[in-house]
């Protein structure tokens, strides 16, 4: 199973996949078994300067970032999560959902309205079978276990520099989600 991990600063939400379904999302346990995930917060910082190499290679990208500097408090929780789930035995990964949301075609839409969320959904059960969601804190938690997936089944890429990694999808997918969609599928 694959768990993605929203980090905020008095709750943290966990949502996990298994399959292709959203089986669980909430607030943060670690009852709940799971073998990956994906944390929505820095998990290092610059060596010098305001960014890291890993969100410069973003920005050539067009996606813009939050400097991790401005986001010292949850970086701290985000890292001592990783920590966490690493003595369990779970492969964790940074990720910004943001950046998902991007590469695969629906950034445009405002999470913290409902008829963005309506949309966001849309786009997300393209992928998975995603139940409704209550707000946005959900939703990103359900994109970083979606980027971890899209990864895992050999659709992403890890932007690595010097000073820390970020998991994105592979820029392709969003094409072939595309395709699929405007020309249907075929079965022999």
């Amino acid at each position: 199973m694959i768990a993605g991990i929203d980090v905020g600063k008095r709750t943290c939400h966990l949502a996990v996949i298994s399959d292709d379904e959203v089986v669980y999302v909430g607030e943060l346990r670690y009852d709940i078994p799971f073998d990956y995930a994906g944390i929505d917060a820095p998990l290092s910082m610059p060596k010098q300067g305001c960014f890291r190499e890993c969100e410069r290679k973003l920005h050539r990208m067009g996606i813009r970032v939050v400097p991790p500097i401005f986001l010292k408090e949850i970086s701290a929780i985000g890292m001592t999560i990783a920590e966490k789930l690493k003595v369990k035995g779970v492969e964790v990964f940074e990720v910004y959902p943001y950046a998902t949301r991007v590469i695969l075609g629906f950034a445009k839409f405002d999470k913290r309205k409902k008829s963005g969320r309506v949309e966001i959904l849309k786009a997300l059960r393209k992928f998975l079978t995603v139940p409704e969601l209550k707000d946005h804190n959900e939703i990103d938690a359900v994109i970083s276990a979606l980027t971890v997936k899209l990864f895992l089944d050999g659709k992403g890429e890890l932007l690595c520099g010097k000073d820390g990694c970020i998991l994105i999808p592979h820029p392709s997918v969003k094409s072939s989600v595309d395709n699929r969609l405007s020309y249907g599928t075929c079965s022999h």
